[in-house]
């Protein structure tokens, strides 16, 4: 496969890096303004994830202010078909409860397993190795020294995957994120589940947030992406993920050890030891000394992230303060929901950001501090201003963010207002804005399959079982067939290609989230990523998405390679197509003038290259 991605890189790259690298360049005169069918590509482009083959002609039949009217108001709009399919994404139709207790389940069974290995390992003298577990108890245990037959070592694997059902709680949320971002005729309001999940970022890889993140998603950040930002704030305050993400389910005032909490704790200890269990056993405190404390984390990324920005104007006495207030705030992990804890709560009196919070008011003190926060006028300006930087440009003019800033404070912080402010404002559709920002992998990816009339079918994981008997049937066979299989490059998804180009669905490990300045995507390596998956799509490679090159080049005669070219950019490119661009498709895609052993262009090849041109690499 390598020897047909190296014309495309070679040809592509250079003139994609350069272009990108020339931010803030357009394509259109900065003095010229935008046709009409501009402005609707350009919004749609802003506002969906890009337009589909006949999205720019429905447009302007039902008038653009009317579309994104429509838009703003998602609950007018028909998406029964793909709701339908997400239902069947069993994880996802899960209680809090129901997944609490999936992980809880196996994490005491791994607790099991390694308890299991400390008591062999001690039993032959050797260190345990958590990687190679023993076979578990119903495949009966090894006598001290034995290794594991082949039948104990998959029967190892299985109980191992197994047990690792809620990783598939990841795939799902991945999987029903594009499957809607792709298909989903509500468009904005997945551009902003998509902002809004990574303005409240959390890491679905930290422990239980694997689940706890698919109730974040389902009742936290979708039915508030047009509310009230205050009800948003709060509903990310109380929910589960973000508590244990950022630390505050933990957060506790400091408290010194009673005879009695020693006395409970030294039962516990003995009773995990008399059941195996003594290495993960909690040690005993001495009557006496300090436990517990304050975690600051959460109560820092409230304010620099969440609410009033780096620069805000609250100081480290502040986040202090916040802390304080939010003790007690944390989660049952048996039934994954949100409770106050008050004897973890500090009750003294606080003061954040001059306001005075009177001593005892138990959970009421978070509430104030949210209170205090949404009705900040910093906020205000902070979530204006990464709003239109989503959806307008890397630096929006200061004019716009502090009209928009004016709305939330005016409408105290109507979300569907403040978007509509940005969306039929004249810097929205300023032609100094068309084309002026970079897709994110994840907008590429989507962009690219929409743009080409492509169709998603999610894959569900495959069968534990049926895994492990590809695996036992490779190794029966050794080499020869099973090596041939090996060889084989897999087909991969299109959440994999998402993930090579940098932009891991929901694993974004920092608090801070993607960053919105959209230049930020551009790098030499990233590209080549870009290259590769415009390549792997159009060349099939994509296990859950079908590409037909037909459905873009409808009535085209292929023995034309000049009407093959335009229909082609007139589809994915809505005709803006720069000379020096087309110059590179025309020396790399199409047939050489006299070349009597090729007359008819490689339309997958002039496809893959324009999806990776600058052109589609704009929005």
């Amino acid at each position: 496969m390598a020897h047909s991605r190296l014309p495309l890189r070679q040809s592509l790259l250079p003139l994609v890096t350069a272009t990108l690298l020339t931010l803030p360049a357009t394509t259109a005169p900065a003095q010229e303004a935008l046709s009409n069918r501009n402005e609707i590509v350009h919004v749609l482009n802003r506002i969906t994830y890009g337009p589909r083959p006949g999205d720019v002609e429905a447009v302007q039949k039902m008038g653009l202010q009317n579309y994104i009217e429509k838009q703003l108001h998602p609950e007018t709009i028909d998406d029964s078909t793909v709701e339908n399919l997400v239902s069947g994404f069993d994880l996802l139709q899960m209680s809090p409860e129901q997944l609490a207790q999936l992980f809880e389940g196996e994490r005491k069974k791994q607790q099991q397993k390694q308890a299991l290995a400390a008591r062999q390992a001690q039993a032959t003298g050797e260190s345990p190795n958590p990687s190679n577990p023993p076979a578990p108890p119903n495949q009966g245990e090894l006598a001290p020294g034995t290794p594991p037959t082949p039948q104990q070592r998959m029967a190892n694997m299985m109980n191992q995957a197994n047990q690792n059902r809620s990783v598939t709680a990841v795939e799902q949320l991945e999987q029903a994120k594009l499957v809607r971002a792709i298909d989903s005729p509500r468009q904005l309001q997945e551009v902003l589940v998509d902002f809004w999940s990574n303005h409240f970022n959390i890491d679905m890889k930290k422990g239980p947030d694997r689940v706890l993140k698919v109730v974040d998603d389902r009742d936290v950040i979708r039915p508030h992406i047009l509310g009230r930002f205050r009800d948003m704030l709060e509903a990310s305050a109380k929910s589960p993920a973000m508590l244990f993400y950022l630390d505050n389910a933990l957060s506790s005032v400091a408290r010194v050890v009673t005879p009695m909490e020693q006395q409970f704790t030294e039962r516990v200890q003995a009773q995990m030891t008399q059941n195996g269990n003594g290495a993960f056993a909690p040690p005993v405190p001495k009557v006496g000394e300090k436990r517990g404390g304050i975690n600051e984390n959460y109560a820092r990324e409230i304010m620099e992230l969440h609410t009033l920005g780096v620069d805000g104007g609250y100081t480290q006495k502040d986040v202090t303060e916040v802390a304080r207030c939010f003790t007690g705030w944390t989660f049952k992990r048996e039934t994954g929901e949100f409770i106050f804890r008050p004897r973890m709560h500090d009750n003294g009196s606080k003061i954040v950001l001059g306001h005075e919070i009177p001593a005892g008011g138990g959970m009421n003190d978070g509430e104030t501090v949210l209170d205090i926060l949404a009705s900040h006028p910093a906020t205000a300006h902070h979530i204006s201003l990464q709003l239109c930087q989503r959806f307008v440009s890397d630096n929006p003019p200061a004019t716009l963010v502090d009209r928009v800033a004016g709305v939330f404070t005016r409408t105290g912080g109507d979300l569907r207002k403040v978007t509509g402010a940005i969306l039929t404002s004249p810097e929205f559709l300023s032609p100094e804005n068309y084309n002026n920002k970079i897709k994110s992998p994840l907008e590429f990816a989507v962009s690219a399959v929409r743009a080409s009339g492509s169709s998603i079918t999610p894959q569900p994981p495959q069968p534990y079982d049926k895994l492990a008997a590809t695996l036992e049937g490779a190794a029966v066979m050794g080499r020869g067939q099973a090596a041939d299989r090996l060889a084989k490059r897999p087909r991969q998804s299109l959440n994999w290609h998402i993930y090579e180009m940098g932009e891991p669905l929901f694993a974004c490990t920092p608090p801070t989230g993607y960053k919105e300045v959209s230049s930020s995507w551009v790098s030499p390596g990233a590209l080549i990523e870009r290259l590769n998956f415009a390549m792997a799509l159009t060349q099939q490679e994509l296990s859950d998405i079908h590409f037909d090159s037909r459905t873009i080049l409808d009535g085209t005669d292929l023995d034309k390679p000049g009407a093959v070219l335009n229909q082609s950019a007139s589809v994915l490119l809505q005709n803006n197509i720069t000379p020096s661009t087309r110059k590179v498709l025309e020396q790399a895609a199409l047939p050489a003038p006299g070349d009597s052993d090729s007359k008819t262009v490689n339309p997958n090849k002039l496809i893959a290259l324009m999806i990776g041109s600058p052109e589609f690499q704009r929005k």
